[in-house]
Protein backbone atom coordinates (compact mmCIF):
# COMPACT_ATOMS: atom_id res chain seq x y z
CA UNK A 1 0.00 0.00 0.00
CA UNK A 2 2.90 2.32 1.23
CA UNK A 3 4.46 1.97 -1.95
CA UNK A 4 1.21 2.73 -4.25
CA UNK A 5 1.18 5.67 -2.25
CA UNK A 6 4.58 6.56 -2.88
CA UNK A 7 4.38 5.78 -6.99
CA UNK A 8 1.30 7.63 -7.31
CA UNK A 9 3.10 10.98 -5.75
CA UNK A 10 6.48 10.46 -8.11
CA UNK A 11 3.47 10.32 -11.06
CA UNK A 12 1.30 13.14 -9.42
CA UNK A 13 4.88 15.58 -9.29
CA UNK A 14 6.19 14.49 -12.71
CA UNK A 15 2.76 15.50 -14.51
CA UNK A 16 2.86 18.79 -12.21
CA UNK A 17 6.76 19.53 -13.79
CA UNK A 18 5.66 18.68 -16.80
CA UNK A 19 2.45 20.85 -17.15
CA UNK A 20 4.56 24.15 -15.69
CA UNK A 21 7.32 23.13 -18.32
CA UNK A 22 4.35 23.35 -21.21
CA UNK A 23 2.69 26.75 -19.41
CA UNK A 24 5.69 28.37 -19.92
CA UNK A 25 7.38 30.18 -22.98
CA UNK A 26 11.27 29.08 -22.41
CA UNK A 27 12.52 31.90 -24.51
CA UNK A 28 13.69 34.58 -22.09
CA UNK A 29 13.50 37.95 -23.40
CA UNK A 30 17.47 39.24 -23.06
CA UNK A 31 18.07 42.16 -20.94
CA UNK A 32 20.54 43.74 -23.98
CA UNK A 33 18.23 43.83 -26.13
CA UNK A 34 16.03 46.37 -23.85
CA UNK A 35 16.70 49.95 -23.89
CA UNK A 36 14.39 52.86 -23.17
CA UNK A 37 13.98 56.61 -23.93
CA UNK A 38 12.18 59.08 -21.71
CA UNK A 39 9.56 60.78 -23.54
CA UNK A 40 6.43 63.41 -22.54
CA UNK A 41 4.49 61.42 -20.13
CA UNK A 42 5.97 58.15 -20.31
CA UNK A 43 8.75 56.04 -22.75
CA UNK A 44 10.02 54.16 -25.38
CA UNK A 45 10.61 51.05 -25.04
CA UNK A 46 13.25 50.05 -27.78
CA UNK A 47 13.67 46.22 -27.85
CA UNK A 48 15.66 43.40 -30.20
CA UNK A 49 14.17 40.17 -30.12
CA UNK A 50 15.95 36.56 -30.36
CA UNK A 51 15.99 35.16 -33.62
CA UNK A 52 12.84 32.61 -32.88
CA UNK A 53 9.39 31.84 -35.25
CA UNK A 54 7.67 31.37 -31.76
CA UNK A 55 7.98 34.78 -30.69
CA UNK A 56 4.80 36.51 -31.80
CA UNK A 57 4.54 39.48 -28.70
CA UNK A 58 6.72 41.18 -25.89
CA UNK A 59 4.80 42.16 -23.04
CA UNK A 60 5.48 45.21 -20.70
CA UNK A 61 3.89 45.74 -17.02
CA UNK A 62 4.41 48.75 -14.53
CA UNK A 63 2.70 50.93 -12.45
CA UNK A 64 1.39 54.38 -13.67
CA UNK A 65 1.49 57.60 -11.99
CA UNK A 66 -2.10 57.02 -10.54
CA UNK A 67 -0.91 53.20 -9.38
CA UNK A 68 -2.79 51.37 -12.27
CA UNK A 69 -1.44 48.35 -13.58
CA UNK A 70 -0.85 48.93 -16.63
CA UNK A 71 0.27 46.44 -19.56
CA UNK A 72 1.58 47.34 -23.13
CA UNK A 73 2.35 44.95 -25.86
CA UNK A 74 4.17 44.97 -29.45
CA UNK A 75 4.91 42.61 -32.18
CA UNK A 76 7.43 40.86 -33.47
CA UNK A 77 7.36 43.04 -36.55
CA UNK A 78 8.17 46.03 -34.52
CA UNK A 79 11.37 46.60 -32.75
CA UNK A 80 9.34 49.23 -29.66
CA UNK A 81 6.44 50.36 -28.63
CA UNK A 82 4.99 53.52 -25.94
CA UNK A 83 4.63 53.46 -22.16
CA UNK A 84 2.23 56.09 -21.16
CA UNK A 85 0.52 56.69 -17.88
CA UNK A 86 2.92 59.61 -16.75
CA UNK A 87 2.50 63.08 -15.51
CA UNK A 88 5.65 64.49 -13.67
CA UNK A 89 9.23 63.43 -14.81
CA UNK A 90 10.61 60.23 -12.75
CA UNK A 91 13.33 57.82 -12.87
CA UNK A 92 13.77 54.41 -12.10
CA UNK A 93 10.17 53.43 -12.28
CA UNK A 94 10.43 49.67 -12.36
CA UNK A 95 8.40 47.70 -14.95
CA UNK A 96 8.86 43.72 -15.98
CA UNK A 97 8.80 42.55 -19.27
CA UNK A 98 8.04 39.23 -20.91
CA UNK A 99 7.80 37.12 -24.35
CA UNK A 100 4.90 35.43 -25.57
CA UNK A 101 4.02 32.70 -28.73
CA UNK A 102 0.99 32.36 -30.75
CA UNK A 103 -0.47 30.18 -28.01
CA UNK A 104 -0.42 33.11 -25.44
CA UNK A 105 2.39 31.90 -23.37
CA UNK A 106 4.57 33.65 -21.80
CA UNK A 107 8.28 33.78 -20.71
CA UNK A 108 9.84 34.19 -16.87
CA UNK A 109 9.72 37.79 -16.44
CA UNK A 110 13.21 40.61 -16.67
CA UNK A 111 13.01 43.42 -14.47
CA UNK A 112 13.70 46.72 -16.32
CA UNK A 113 13.79 50.36 -14.96
CA UNK A 114 13.32 53.61 -17.17
CA UNK A 115 12.83 57.12 -16.71
CA UNK A 116 9.98 59.64 -18.16
CA UNK A 117 9.79 63.52 -18.90
CA UNK A 118 6.82 65.98 -18.04
CA UNK A 119 3.81 65.23 -19.88
CA UNK A 120 2.21 67.93 -21.89
CA UNK A 121 -0.32 68.55 -19.44
CA UNK A 122 2.72 69.43 -17.10
CA UNK A 123 5.06 71.26 -19.30
CA UNK A 124 1.53 73.61 -20.45
CA UNK A 125 2.71 75.67 -16.68
CA UNK A 126 5.81 75.62 -17.98
CA UNK A 127 5.21 78.88 -20.09
CA UNK A 128 2.02 79.71 -19.23
CA UNK A 129 0.93 83.11 -17.90
CA UNK A 130 -2.34 84.78 -16.39
CA UNK A 131 -2.97 88.11 -15.36
CA UNK A 132 -5.35 91.17 -15.71
CA UNK A 133 -7.20 92.52 -18.46
CA UNK A 134 -9.27 95.21 -19.33
CA UNK A 135 -12.80 95.15 -17.27
CA UNK A 136 -14.37 92.40 -16.51
CA UNK A 137 -11.45 90.01 -18.57
CA UNK A 138 -8.22 88.32 -17.82
CA UNK A 139 -5.48 86.88 -19.98
CA UNK A 140 -4.30 83.70 -20.29
CA UNK A 141 -1.07 83.22 -22.82
CA UNK A 142 1.06 79.98 -22.73
CA UNK A 143 3.80 78.41 -25.26
CA UNK A 144 3.66 74.37 -26.63
CA UNK A 145 6.81 72.53 -28.49
CA UNK A 146 3.92 70.08 -29.83
CA UNK A 147 -0.23 69.99 -29.55
CA UNK A 148 -1.23 69.00 -25.95
CA UNK A 149 -2.56 65.24 -25.33
CA UNK A 150 -4.97 66.39 -22.76
CA UNK A 151 -7.18 69.13 -21.97
CA UNK A 152 -7.29 72.43 -19.82
CA UNK A 153 -10.68 73.93 -18.02
CA UNK A 154 -10.09 77.52 -16.39
CA UNK A 155 -12.07 78.65 -13.35
CA UNK A 156 -12.37 81.44 -11.17
CA UNK A 157 -13.34 81.72 -7.75
CA UNK A 158 -17.28 83.24 -8.02
CA UNK A 159 -20.36 82.75 -6.13
CA UNK A 160 -22.77 79.96 -6.82
CA UNK A 161 -26.17 81.75 -8.46
CA UNK A 162 -28.40 79.66 -5.77
CA UNK A 163 -27.00 79.12 -2.69
CA UNK A 164 -24.74 82.89 -2.83
CA UNK A 165 -21.87 81.08 -1.46
CA UNK A 166 -18.40 81.02 -2.91
CA UNK A 167 -17.81 78.71 -6.10
CA UNK A 168 -15.63 77.78 -8.77
CA UNK A 169 -17.49 79.06 -11.94
CA UNK A 170 -15.95 77.00 -15.41
CA UNK A 171 -14.67 79.59 -18.03
CA UNK A 172 -14.10 77.11 -20.88
CA UNK A 173 -12.23 74.36 -21.43
CA UNK A 174 -9.49 73.93 -24.62
CA UNK A 175 -7.25 71.59 -26.02
CA UNK A 176 -4.44 73.85 -26.37
CA UNK A 177 -2.63 73.57 -29.44
CA UNK A 178 1.60 74.04 -30.66
CA UNK A 179 2.68 77.35 -30.78
CA UNK A 180 2.80 80.64 -28.99
CA UNK A 181 -1.08 81.43 -28.26
CA UNK A 182 -2.41 84.94 -26.04
CA UNK A 183 -6.41 84.88 -25.29
CA UNK A 184 -8.48 87.07 -23.64
CA UNK A 185 -11.11 85.87 -21.32
CA UNK A 186 -14.42 87.60 -19.73
CA UNK A 187 -15.43 86.69 -16.25
CA UNK A 188 -19.52 85.85 -15.92
CA UNK A 189 -19.36 88.09 -12.26
CA UNK A 190 -18.58 91.12 -11.58
CA UNK A 191 -16.34 91.70 -8.79
CA UNK A 192 -13.61 94.03 -7.41
CA UNK A 193 -11.14 90.94 -7.79
CA UNK A 194 -10.51 87.22 -9.23
CA UNK A 195 -9.08 83.78 -8.05
CA UNK A 196 -7.94 82.07 -11.29
CA UNK A 197 -7.79 78.21 -11.25
CA UNK A 198 -6.03 76.85 -14.33
CA UNK A 199 -6.37 72.78 -14.34
CA UNK A 200 -5.32 70.37 -16.59
CA UNK A 201 -6.02 66.63 -17.69
CA UNK A 202 -3.96 63.84 -19.48
CA UNK A 203 -5.74 62.10 -22.37
CA UNK A 204 -7.42 59.67 -20.19
CA UNK A 205 -9.54 62.47 -17.61
CA UNK A 206 -7.40 62.32 -14.94
CA UNK A 207 -6.09 65.58 -13.52
CA UNK A 208 -2.44 65.89 -13.33
CA UNK A 209 -1.93 69.85 -12.19
CA UNK A 210 -3.93 72.88 -11.31
CA UNK A 211 -2.60 76.05 -9.95
CA UNK A 212 -4.05 79.38 -8.66
CA UNK A 213 -3.42 82.51 -9.48
CA UNK A 214 -4.88 84.70 -6.76
CA UNK A 215 -6.18 88.22 -6.32
CA UNK A 216 -6.28 89.66 -10.14
CA UNK A 217 -7.78 92.53 -10.30
CA UNK A 218 -8.70 93.53 -13.53
CA UNK A 219 -7.40 96.88 -15.13
CA UNK A 220 -10.39 99.73 -14.76
CA UNK A 221 -11.48 101.28 -18.40
CA UNK A 222 -13.86 103.80 -19.51
CA UNK A 223 -16.13 104.19 -22.62
CA UNK A 224 -15.49 107.14 -24.69
CA UNK A 225 -18.28 109.33 -25.85
CA UNK A 226 -18.04 109.84 -29.63
CA UNK A 227 -19.70 111.69 -32.13
CA UNK A 228 -19.20 112.07 -35.93
CA UNK A 229 -16.86 115.42 -34.81
CA UNK A 230 -14.82 112.61 -34.17
CA UNK A 231 -15.01 110.46 -37.04
CA UNK A 232 -12.72 110.85 -40.17
CA UNK A 233 -13.25 109.48 -43.31
CA UNK A 234 -10.30 110.01 -45.64
CA UNK A 235 -11.21 107.49 -48.09
CA UNK A 236 -15.03 108.93 -48.72
CA UNK A 237 -16.60 105.60 -47.79
CA UNK A 238 -19.54 106.27 -45.50
CA UNK A 239 -22.57 106.04 -47.92
CA UNK A 240 -24.45 108.79 -46.94
CA UNK A 241 -28.63 108.50 -47.63
CA UNK A 242 -30.89 110.60 -45.34
CA UNK A 243 -33.68 108.80 -47.34
CA UNK A 244 -32.82 105.31 -46.56
CA UNK A 245 -31.15 106.18 -43.42
CA UNK A 246 -27.49 105.47 -43.88
CA UNK A 247 -24.79 107.19 -42.80
CA UNK A 248 -21.92 107.46 -39.90
CA UNK A 249 -23.90 109.17 -37.29
CA UNK A 250 -25.41 105.72 -37.01
CA UNK A 251 -22.17 104.49 -35.82
CA UNK A 252 -22.73 106.50 -32.62
CA UNK A 253 -26.91 106.84 -31.97
CA UNK A 254 -26.20 103.89 -29.42
CA UNK A 255 -28.58 100.93 -31.35
CA UNK A 256 -26.72 98.23 -30.21
CA UNK A 257 -28.81 95.70 -32.41
CA UNK A 258 -30.44 97.39 -35.09
CA UNK A 259 -33.78 98.35 -33.26
CA UNK A 260 -34.27 101.70 -34.63
CA UNK A 261 -34.98 99.96 -37.99
CA UNK A 262 -37.26 96.96 -36.30
CA UNK A 263 -40.49 96.30 -38.05
CA UNK A 264 -39.67 97.70 -41.48
CA UNK A 265 -41.46 95.44 -43.91
CA UNK A 266 -40.10 97.07 -46.56
CA UNK A 267 -36.52 96.97 -46.23
CA UNK A 268 -35.83 100.38 -46.79
CA UNK A 269 -35.19 102.27 -43.41
CA UNK A 270 -31.87 100.80 -42.49
CA UNK A 271 -30.97 103.07 -39.64
CA UNK A 272 -27.11 102.03 -39.91
CA UNK A 273 -23.60 102.54 -41.52
CA UNK A 274 -22.83 101.41 -44.44
CA UNK A 275 -19.47 102.05 -47.05
CA UNK A 276 -18.17 101.06 -49.91
CA UNK A 277 -17.46 100.29 -52.46
CA UNK A 278 -13.77 98.85 -52.30
CA UNK A 279 -14.27 99.49 -48.46
CA UNK A 280 -11.44 96.54 -47.74
CA UNK A 281 -7.69 96.73 -48.03
CA UNK A 282 -6.43 95.68 -51.06
CA UNK A 283 -2.20 94.66 -51.67
CA UNK A 284 -1.64 97.94 -53.17
CA UNK A 285 -3.49 99.56 -50.18
CA UNK A 286 -3.21 97.09 -47.47
CA UNK A 287 -3.57 99.93 -44.13
CA UNK A 288 -6.27 101.06 -46.48
CA UNK A 289 -9.10 102.74 -43.59
CA UNK A 290 -12.23 102.43 -43.07
CA UNK A 291 -11.89 105.37 -40.62
CA UNK A 292 -10.34 107.20 -38.43
CA UNK A 293 -11.32 107.54 -34.83
CA UNK A 294 -9.88 111.10 -32.96
CA UNK A 295 -10.33 110.67 -29.23
CA UNK A 296 -9.16 114.43 -28.82
CA UNK A 297 -6.40 113.14 -26.86
CA UNK A 298 -3.17 110.40 -26.18
CA UNK A 299 -5.28 107.84 -24.50
CA UNK A 300 -4.01 104.03 -24.00
CA UNK A 301 -6.89 102.15 -25.69
CA UNK A 302 -8.25 99.04 -24.05
CA UNK A 303 -11.03 97.76 -26.52
CA UNK A 304 -13.01 98.54 -29.24
CA UNK A 305 -16.36 97.17 -30.63
CA UNK A 306 -17.88 96.76 -33.64
CA UNK A 307 -21.70 95.88 -33.56
CA UNK A 308 -23.97 93.99 -36.08
CA UNK A 309 -27.80 94.06 -36.41
CA UNK A 310 -29.20 91.02 -34.93
CA UNK A 311 -31.30 88.97 -37.35
CA UNK A 312 -35.35 90.33 -37.63
CA UNK A 313 -37.78 90.51 -40.26
CA UNK A 314 -37.11 93.90 -41.19
CA UNK A 315 -33.52 92.34 -42.19
CA UNK A 316 -31.87 94.90 -44.53
CA UNK A 317 -31.57 93.01 -47.77
CA UNK A 318 -33.32 92.90 -50.97
CA UNK A 319 -34.42 89.73 -52.96
CA UNK A 320 -33.13 90.70 -55.99
CA UNK A 321 -36.07 90.53 -58.76
CA UNK A 322 -38.89 89.21 -55.92
CA UNK A 323 -37.62 92.62 -54.26
CA UNK A 324 -38.06 94.46 -57.87
CA UNK A 325 -41.71 93.05 -58.32
CA UNK A 326 -42.98 93.77 -55.50
CA UNK A 327 -41.30 97.55 -54.36
CA UNK A 328 -39.93 98.29 -57.61
CA UNK A 329 -36.32 99.79 -57.71
CA UNK A 330 -33.95 98.36 -55.25
CA UNK A 331 -33.48 100.63 -52.38
CA UNK A 332 -29.37 102.12 -52.92
CA UNK A 333 -28.48 99.77 -55.97
CA UNK A 334 -27.37 96.22 -55.01
CA UNK A 335 -25.34 96.72 -51.91
CA UNK A 336 -28.54 95.13 -49.21
CA UNK A 337 -29.14 92.94 -52.20
CA UNK A 338 -27.33 89.97 -50.68
CA UNK A 339 -26.97 87.85 -47.39
CA UNK A 340 -26.08 90.66 -44.34
CA UNK A 341 -23.33 88.39 -43.33
CA UNK A 342 -21.28 89.33 -46.46
CA UNK A 343 -20.95 93.15 -45.54
CA UNK A 344 -19.23 91.90 -41.93
CA UNK A 345 -15.68 91.63 -41.48
CA UNK A 346 -13.82 88.59 -40.90
CA UNK A 347 -10.81 89.65 -40.90
CA UNK A 348 -9.56 93.53 -38.98
CA UNK A 349 -6.28 95.31 -37.72
CA UNK A 350 -6.71 98.03 -35.58
CA UNK A 351 -3.57 100.61 -35.61
CA UNK A 352 -2.67 103.82 -33.65
CA UNK A 353 -1.13 107.23 -34.26
CA UNK A 354 -0.39 110.80 -32.76
CA UNK A 355 0.02 112.03 -36.27
CA UNK A 356 -2.90 110.90 -38.61
CA UNK A 357 -1.58 112.73 -41.56
CA UNK A 358 1.89 110.95 -40.78
CA UNK A 359 1.67 107.79 -42.81
CA UNK A 360 4.90 106.30 -41.25
CA UNK A 361 3.32 106.76 -37.80
CA UNK A 362 0.69 104.13 -37.78
CA UNK A 363 1.57 101.17 -35.42
CA UNK A 364 -0.55 97.84 -35.22
CA UNK A 365 -2.15 97.45 -32.17
CA UNK A 366 -4.22 94.22 -32.03
CA UNK A 367 -5.37 92.28 -35.22
CA UNK A 368 -8.95 89.85 -35.28
CA UNK A 369 -9.24 87.26 -37.90
CA UNK A 370 -12.03 84.13 -38.83
CA UNK A 371 -11.63 81.88 -41.93
CA UNK A 372 -14.15 84.05 -44.36
CA UNK A 373 -16.25 80.43 -44.89
CA UNK A 374 -16.31 79.38 -41.27
CA UNK A 375 -19.53 77.12 -39.97
CA UNK A 376 -22.14 79.92 -39.00
CA UNK A 377 -22.55 78.78 -35.55
CA UNK A 378 -18.68 79.78 -35.20
CA UNK A 379 -18.65 83.49 -36.14
CA UNK A 380 -18.59 86.41 -34.08
CA UNK A 381 -21.71 87.84 -35.93
CA UNK A 382 -23.69 84.15 -36.23
CA UNK A 383 -27.04 85.97 -34.52
CA UNK A 384 -27.33 88.49 -37.08
CA UNK A 385 -27.19 85.50 -39.70
CA UNK A 386 -30.84 84.86 -40.78
CA UNK A 387 -29.98 81.87 -42.29
CA UNK A 388 -29.30 79.99 -38.97
CA UNK A 389 -31.29 82.24 -36.66
CA UNK A 390 -34.78 82.12 -36.85
CA UNK A 391 -36.20 85.97 -36.56
CA UNK A 392 -36.66 87.36 -33.09
CA UNK A 393 -39.83 88.21 -32.39
CA UNK A 394 -39.72 92.24 -30.37
CA UNK A 395 -39.91 91.10 -27.43
CA UNK A 396 -36.88 88.21 -27.79
CA UNK A 397 -34.87 90.76 -29.53
CA UNK A 398 -35.41 93.37 -26.86
CA UNK A 399 -33.69 91.04 -24.82
CA UNK A 400 -30.99 89.34 -26.14
CA UNK A 401 -27.45 90.55 -26.04
CA UNK A 402 -26.14 92.84 -28.40
CA UNK A 403 -23.80 91.13 -31.00
CA UNK A 404 -20.04 92.77 -32.08
CA UNK A 405 -16.92 92.21 -32.89
CA UNK A 406 -14.19 92.59 -29.77
CA UNK A 407 -10.63 94.45 -30.72
CA UNK A 408 -9.03 93.68 -27.19
CA UNK A 409 -5.82 95.45 -27.13
CA UNK A 410 -2.67 94.91 -24.83
CA UNK A 411 -2.87 96.42 -21.66
CA UNK A 412 1.13 97.16 -21.61
CA UNK A 413 0.68 99.05 -25.12
CA UNK A 414 1.22 102.60 -26.23
CA UNK A 415 -1.02 105.63 -25.75
CA UNK A 416 -2.66 107.20 -29.36
CA UNK A 417 -4.77 109.98 -30.32
CA UNK A 418 -5.94 108.38 -33.78
CA UNK A 419 -7.74 105.08 -33.99
CA UNK A 420 -7.29 103.32 -37.41
CA UNK A 421 -10.04 100.62 -38.33
CA UNK A 422 -8.92 98.43 -41.47
CA UNK A 423 -11.29 96.04 -42.97
CA UNK A 424 -8.71 93.39 -44.38
CA UNK A 425 -12.25 91.13 -45.57
CA UNK A 426 -15.60 89.78 -45.52
CA UNK A 427 -17.14 86.98 -44.61
CA UNK A 428 -18.20 84.55 -47.47
CA UNK A 429 -22.32 84.30 -48.22
CA UNK A 430 -23.47 82.05 -45.41
CA UNK A 431 -23.52 78.49 -45.92
CA UNK A 432 -27.41 77.44 -47.14
CA UNK A 433 -27.94 80.92 -49.00
CA UNK A 434 -25.18 80.10 -51.45
CA UNK A 435 -28.02 81.45 -54.81
CA UNK A 436 -26.52 82.18 -57.57
CA UNK A 437 -25.21 85.59 -58.65
CA UNK A 438 -28.24 86.86 -55.79
CA UNK A 439 -26.53 86.63 -52.13
CA UNK A 440 -23.13 88.58 -52.81
CA UNK A 441 -21.26 91.09 -51.92
CA UNK A 442 -18.87 92.03 -55.19
CA UNK A 443 -17.70 95.52 -54.65
CA UNK A 444 -16.96 94.68 -51.46
CA UNK A 445 -18.76 96.62 -49.24
CA UNK A 446 -18.90 97.14 -45.26
CA UNK A 447 -21.67 97.36 -42.61
CA UNK A 448 -20.99 98.35 -38.27
CA UNK A 449 -23.83 98.87 -36.81
CA UNK A 450 -22.78 100.62 -33.96
CA UNK A 451 -19.00 101.75 -32.81
CA UNK A 452 -17.72 101.75 -28.88
CA UNK A 453 -14.42 102.87 -27.91
CA UNK A 454 -12.85 101.88 -24.60
CA UNK A 455 -9.80 103.39 -22.99
CA UNK A 456 -8.31 102.66 -19.85
CA UNK A 457 -9.51 105.06 -16.76
CA UNK A 458 -7.12 107.91 -15.98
Amino acid sequence: MRKLIYILCVCCWALGACTDDETRFDIPMPAEGLSFTPIAGGAVMHYRLPSDASIYNIFVRYEDAFGEKMVRSGSYACDSLIIIGFNEARTGVKASVTLCDRAGVESEPVEVTFDTKDSGPISFFDKLEVGPGWGNTFTISYELDTDLSGMVHLFYVGEDPHSKQPDTVLVESFVPTKGETSMIKTFKQIRDSYDIVVRAEDFRGYMVKEKVWANIMPYEIEKQVLSVENFHDPENLSIEDPIYKLGKQYLFNGDLKGENGFGNENWDDFNTYVAGPWAVATPENPEKPLFIIDLQEEKLPAEVRLYAQLANRSFPYGLGSWYVNNYGELPCGDIWNGNYATKLPNSVTLFGSNDMDDDASWQRIVHFEQERDIENELRWCSRSDEAIVDWFSWGFFQTEEPCYLSLNCPADGNRYRYLKVVINEVFFTAVGREVAGTYTNPEKHVTIQELEIYTAKD
